[in-house]
């Protein structure tokens, strides 16, 4: 069995091979796929990178035309730039791997990574898969564009795709371009003596904050379920806690895991709150392939702050 990882350098796709090195069967071969010349600290008979940029198509389909997949996971993109970019990079990537992967195998199962920005403010119950599209943020905009793209490859080329909607990552490793990975490095540059302060948009929005280790494992549970194609393929997928938390909550539990409180230093123009709350409903995911998270959220602040 084949299996190719999009986006194997990055936050998650570093945790995915990680899961896949214990997980796999036997005999697996797993090929990462990478933007740039990266170590990866990740040093395994069974696990080839190759680079490639997903936006040039005659290099995608040089690299990937060979390998044959039989499952994919689609991590790679873009969170944060213009809105030219993000379509670009989310939308038209997706479009050239899917065209190489219809050539390539056609039988392959392809897990598209989305994002529960696609949801937007969708109040204060818990989110189901079948909740409007109504994103507020160019980067939402994005993945619900490539969510759209991956409906129509699904339904007019018979490509067999699932996609997973995270919400909230968490876990070691984690840039400081996420809020708790954002808190966790002010926390080291206070201990270090470099800050007083903890400086912070927001405090009292919730969202739902799940361990990458876990989100890794729901990903594969769809992947790798033996019914794929006829409960899997086509559908969308909630990965998250099923729980909401405010950002206030998670400083007391870092708090509590240091022994120590800390003093949060607001904006102090503070713009409108867009979104807040968020919190998945993850009963599909749990009826389809058994999956529930298994690390709470003090537990991956802890791994956090130790890594």
């Amino acid at each position: 069995m084949n299996v190719l990882i999009t986006g194997a350098s990055g936050f998650t796709g570093k945790w995915l091979l990680h899961y896949l090195q214990r997980n796999a069967p036997q005999g697996t071969e797993i090929t990462g796929l990478v933007n740039s010349n990266t170590h990866l600290g990740i040093d395994s008979p069974n696990i080839t990178i190759i680079k490639s940029d997903l936006l040039k198509f005659d290099q995608v389909e040089s690299r990937i035309s060979s390998l044959h997949p039989d499952l994919v996971v689609h991590l790679a993109g873009l969170n944060h730039g213009t809105l030219s970019n993000l379509l670009e990079t989310n939308v038209v990537g997706t479009k050239n791997l899917l065209d190489t992967l219809l050539v390539s195998n056609s039988g392959c199962r392809i897990l598209i990574v989305s994002s529960s920005a696609v949801y937007g403010d969708a109040g204060y119950l818990p989110i189901s898969e079948e909740v409007p599209c109504k994103p507020l943020s160019e980067y939402g905009i994005s993945k619900t564009a490539q969510e759209i793209l991956c409906a129509m490859y699904h339904q007019i080329h018979g490509a067999h795709i699932a996609v997973v909607r995270p919400f909230n990552l968490v876990g070691p490793g984690q840039s400081s371009s996420f809020v708790c990975g954002r808190i966790i490095s002010q926390i080291h540059q206070i201990r270090k003596g470099d800050k007083e302060n903890i400086d912070l948009s927001d405090i009292s929005s919730s969202r739902d904050f799940i361990d990458v280790r876990d989100a890794v494992a729901g990903y594969w549970s769809i992947l790798s379920h033996p019914n794929f194609e006829q409960i899997c393929d086509g559908k969308f997928f909630n990965i998250g806690s099923g729980k909401a938390y405010m950002i206030s909550q998670v400083i007391e539990y870092i708090e509590e895991i240091m022994a120590k409180k800390y003093s949060v230093h607001l904006q102090s123009h503070q713009s409108q709150i867009q979104i807040p709350t968020q919190q998945a409903d993850i009963s599909h995911i749990h009826k389809i392939t058994n999956w529930s998270p298994k690390i709470s959220l003090i537990d991956s602040l802890r791994d956090m702050l130790n890594s």
